[in-house]
């Protein structure tokens, strides 16, 4: 438990002039989940100079994820910043693996216009499902945006899949529903194709 996290040699508070240059990194952490680990992350990269411009976090069978988009000062480079945090990390006993890399700019989809869809498939659970279904909708250029799995939903060795994507308006949609169905039925699986405001609005209703 990281109730307490200390470190050996106080690290002097870092400040910016207001035309002082900086750079972005996302950096990812993973490894063993614990009360306190958010906090000493983002402690660790505060000490190194980072602020934090964005993050998304999560837990998956008792391991920790985060990804962070940090904004870090001049000068330094994607391993050196690594090195650094990996450092922090072990000095404060903290059990996370590091990766850093120099953020992307702009995203997919940005000068597209798409529709956001939630697609559900549930059934027998077997390998390759999740890789069967990805295949159709790489082969739209669908993006898949999240992705849930959920092991044991509706009874033993059964799984639910829940992916929410984001579809370009150049997609034939009835080819794509058909395409997922088809695929589904192929391995027993009950497919649901929705947009993302009918799905919320039958699952606010359904939880009344």
């Amino acid at each position: 438990m990281l109730s307490k996290t200390t470190s050996a040699t106080a690290l002097p508070a870092v400040h910016f002039r207001k035309d002082y240059h900086m750079h972005k990194y996302t950096a990812s952490f993973l490894g063993r989940d614990c009360p306190g680990v958010v906090a000493a992350v983002s402690r660790i990269l505060e000490e190194n100079g980072c602020n934090i411009e964005e993050v998304t976090q999560t837990i998956l069978s008792g391991e920790f994820a985060a990804i962070f988009v940090v904004a870090a000062p001049d000068g330094t480079d994607a391993e050196s910043l690594r090195q650094n945090l990996s450092a922090s990390l072990a000095e404060a006993k903290v059990d996370l693996s590091v990766l850093v890399r120099p953020a992307i700019k702009g995203q997919w989809g940005q000068n597209l216009h798409c529709e956001p869809f939630v697609v559900t498939a549930d059934g027998p659970d077997k390998p390759g499902l999740i890789a069967a279904m990805s295949r159709v909708f790489a082969r739209h250029d669908v993006n898949i945006e999240s992705l849930k799995a959920i092991l044991g939903e509706g009874g033993t060795n059964r799984a639910l899949f829940v992916f929410e994507v984001m579809v370009p308006d150049s997609v034939d949609l009835g080819r794509l529903r058909r395409e997922l169905t088809c695929e589904g039925q192929s391995r027993d699986l009950r497919v649901s194709v929705q947009h993302r405001d009918i799905f919320e609005a039958v699952n606010r209703v359904n939880s009344f």
